[in-house]
């Protein structure tokens, strides 16, 4: 707690230090896609659940509530890394899995962050995702890398490292989506001038951008309210890369908790970008923002709602 404490007040200190955040520029619900523009694509993106026991708090249960009352079916479900609060017995484990399972999700994805790096292999017992890998829905193209390290920054292997430079490389027709449990050294996002809050050895992936187009990258970790300027930032100097941090599904330090819901649309190069609290059961309407894409989404021939892996190692 202390540490957490510690690197917020940090990162409200350096807040002056970013001007490339991304100003929202539309309500979703007066200019959003119309439903005779082609099928929507909803993907719902979390992060830092830290999850111990519905006794405990029951967060993450009234975030499933909120998400299949109010919100309704969810194509994907991407979860960012600390799912479960470090060293968790097997009961923890399974009560989350339960309380995911009862969402209206049709397919989940994850990734390790810290938190679940140290719950050893139990971790991957339950989340039988390798420690990095691909997946496809249409043409867009999700590249997941997990930490690989207890400490509180995140740690990505060389191995990896090239495994996604090559996917990257490998795939410029595509829509190109990353998603790790921290952000880059200069993704422009809050925190990231503290050490425990990026990616070691960002410079790698960094160059890479410089080059490369990768659409968007989604992180975690930093815990932080999407009020705050500086959770989505757009670095010109990294190919254009959007990054986003989805904040937490938490109620730490009496924060509320929060998500982000995205909505690709069949045709469109554009996808909605939206902040739902789930404390108060409603989007952040002045937060939606419209992002302008590569390549327009396609759902392709088969029209499919399925998600396909196309790679993954350990």
């Amino acid at each position: 707690m202390k540490r957490i404490f510690r690197d917020i007040l940090l990162i409200i200190w350096s807040v002056g230090l970013w001007g490339c955040s991304v100003v929202p520029t539309g309500d979703f619900n007066n200019v959003g896609p119309g439903a005779g523009q082609g099928r929507k694509l909803v993907v719902w993106m979390l992060s830092d659940i830290h999850y111990k026991n519905k006794g405990y708090s029951g967060v993450f249960e009234s975030a499933i509530q909120d998400l299949n009352e109010n919100i309704g079916p969810v194509d994907m479900g991407i979860m960012a890394g600390d799912l479960i609060q470090s060293r968790s017995p097997v009961s923890v484990f399974e009560s989350f899995l339960q309380a995911r399972n009862g969402s209206k999700v049709s397919e989940w994805y994850e990734i390790a962050g810290n938190h679940d790096v140290r719950s050893g292999t139990l971790f991957y017992e339950y989340f039988k995702k390798p420690a990095y890998y691909a997946v496809e829905t249409g043409n867009l193209l999700f590249l997941f890398l997990s930490d690989q390290s207890v400490s509180s920054r995140t740690d990505i292997s060389d191995e990896a490292f090239f495994w996604w430079r090559n996917m990257v490389e490998g795939n410029r027709d595509r829509i190109i989506i990353t998603v790790s449990h921290a952000q880059l050294a200069n993704s422009g996002l809050l925190g990231s001038s503290v050490s425990s809050r990026v990616i070691h050895r960002s410079s790698r992936f960094e160059n890479v951008l410089k080059k490369e187009n990768v659409a968007l990258w989604i992180s975690g970790h930093c815990h932080l309210p999407q009020t705050l300027t500086g959770t989505m930032s757009v670095r010109n100097n990294l190919g254009g890369t959007c990054f986003v941090n989805v904040s937490s599904i938490s109620n730490e330090l009496l924060l509320d908790s929060e998500s982000r819901i995205f909505y690709f649309q069949d045709g469109s190069d554009i996808v909605w970008i939206r902040s739902r609290n789930h404390t108060r059961k409603k989007f952040n309407t002045a937060l939606d923002v419209p992002l302008r894409l590569n390549h327009p989404f396609n759902w392709g021939e088969k029209k499919s709602s399925s998600s396909k892996v196309l790679e993954e190692a350990i």
